[in-house]
């Protein structure tokens, strides 16, 4: 489950570093949550502590999103720099 989310997090900043709109880090943890929702299912072995599951979801939203403005700041930088602007 930690390298879902350290992978999205690197996918979510590379996005964001790409200018893309403001809803792909909600997507890119919609799809992590998916993913991790399947591995806690498969080691649990139901669908016992759903709350853990929203404490997970909502750190991704906030790390995902920290680390697009990260990538957005940077891609914007770099757009200025190759236009000459300072």
């Amino acid at each position: 489950m930690l390298a879902l989310f350290w992978i999205g997090a690197v996918a979510s900043a590379y996005l964001g570093y790409k200018l893309h709109a403001w809803w792909v880090p909600v997507a890119v943890a919609l799809v992590a949550v998916a993913g991790q929702s399947v591995l806690f299912q498969m080691a649990a072995g139901g669908w016992g502590p759903s709350v853990q599951m929203i404490g997970y979801g909502l750190m991704d939203l906030v790390m995902f999103y920290a680390t697009f403005g990260i990538g957005r700041s940077l891609g914007r930088r770099m757009m200025q720099r190759r236009k000459g602007v300072r």
